[in-house]
């Protein structure tokens, strides 16, 4: 094999110029196990190395030298940017999180040319995606150029970037004959609720059709006309139970999971993850972590609303509610906060005074109110209605 490649390296070593598949070729060349060093030459006549990569495939550039190189310290021109990226994975992957930083740095069109280009097949392409899984740009543009399969969507599934478990959940000519990958998407607590109803779509219809197969193949379905049409009915029904099972088995797994995570992983989660994840959070005696789901970008209104009106939320939720503008500025929670027990009398004290005269009416006959929210509510009813003492 080595005999092969050396006298392909001679042939094409005495050409000026390569056509588009040579110079494809010898790229892809750099990815043998085979050691090329000794032609080195022929790869930096072409441009596929420079000085700088000539040393980091030969394996002589040191760790300080590397590191420089994707901190920047040492320039490198962009053309040179995919083999730099892919012999760091090659020779140098105790280097993976400068990798991750300067590839975090790159712009859609050199992360393009990264992933296009000749290095990054088979286990390579794997390595980066492994690396790359919460890089909504990178997965962009993997997608897009046709990279990507099912050993990358399942190395994908197990991102922590909503964005990316968004894109990765609408791949069904993918996910519909996995039903691997779509468990782990449902079972990730930062897979978006959209996708989660989508997902679930998707296993559903896979299933169904599991079945309708099955059936066929064992002759159940070798019936008169009439039952022909009724044992559809039937597996549907049988099928979404068994799908609903599932789910619920997965619910229960995912409770678990999110229970086992240290505090730091919860906190992170409770900013990004999806509602599943925001509900079991908001209920952990860590007031940190529950707080911080307060601040998740995606949590609801409804689910604002919900908190308010359990007479189970805590005080230092309520406190922290009652601070948000976007969510006092709806007329359900601020009308949830002035009845809820927990409420501190100096805001709803102040948030009664916004209230409709029924709902203000209703707070001065409550005997969940404390008195003093309640005499105001009989003083508000009375002057805002007309009524006589």
């Amino acid at each position: 094999m080595a005999v092969e490649y050396t006298e392909l390296l001679n042939q094409l070593k005495n050409k000026k110029n390569l056509n588009d598949d040579e110079m494809h070729l010898l790229k892809s060349m750099l990815t043998l196990k085979t050691d090329l060093s000794a032609h080195i030459h022929i790869f930096k006549k072409f441009h596929i190395l420079d000085n700088i990569t000539a040393e980091m495939y030969s394996g002589k550039s040191t760790e300080n030298q590397v590191r420089s190189i994707l901190t920047g310290d040492i320039p490198i021109h962009y053309d040179y940017y995919p083999v730099v990226v892919f012999l760091v994975l090659r020779n140098y992957r105790n280097q993976l999180k400068e990798l991750y930083d300067f590839l975090n740095r790159l712009k859609g069109d050199i992360l393009k040319d990264i992933i296009t280009s000749p290095y990054f097949e088979g286990k390579y392409i794997q390595y980066l995606t492994r690396l790359m899984k919460n890089n909504d740009a990178f997965v962009s543009v993997l997608i897009s150029q046709g990279k990507i399969n099912e050993v990358l969507v399942k190395q994908l599934a197990k991102s922590t970037n909503s964005d990316v478990l968004f894109r990765i959940a609408n791949l069904k000519i993918i996910l519909e004959n996995n039903r691997d990958i779509i468990n782990e998407l449902l079972m990730n607590p930062y897979t978006p609720d959209d996708s989660l109803v989508y997902l679930k779509q998707i296993k559903y219809e896979l299933s169904l059709n599991e079945a309708l197969k099955s059936a066929v193949e064992t002759e159940e379905m070798d019936e008169t006309e009439e039952e022909k049409k009724k044992v559809p009915e039937t597996l549907k029904k049988e099928v979404e139970k068994r799908v609903e099972g599932e789910n619920k088995e997965i619910e229960e797994n995912l409770y678990q999971k999110i229970l086992n995570m240290k505090p730091v992983e919860k906190i992170k989660l409770a900013l990004k993850g999806n509602k599943s994840a925001r509900g079991l959070l908001l209920k952990d005696s860590n007031k940190q972590i529950s707080l911080t789901v307060l601040k998740n970008p995606r949590i609801t209104e409804d689910e604002i609303e919900s908190l308010v009106k359990s007479k189970s939320t805590p005080e230092h939720l309520i406190r922290e509610i009652s601070r948000n503008r976007n969510f006092m500025q709806e007329y359900d929670i601020k009308k949830g906060m002035v009845m809820h027990p927990k409420t501190p009398l100096e805001i709803s004290m102040r948030l009664i005074n916004h209230l409709y005269v029924k709902d203000i009416e209703q707070i001065s006959k409550s005997r969940e109110v404390p008195s003093a929210l309640k005499n105001q509510a009989l003083r508000l009813f009375m002057t805002k209605s007309g009524a006589k003492k």
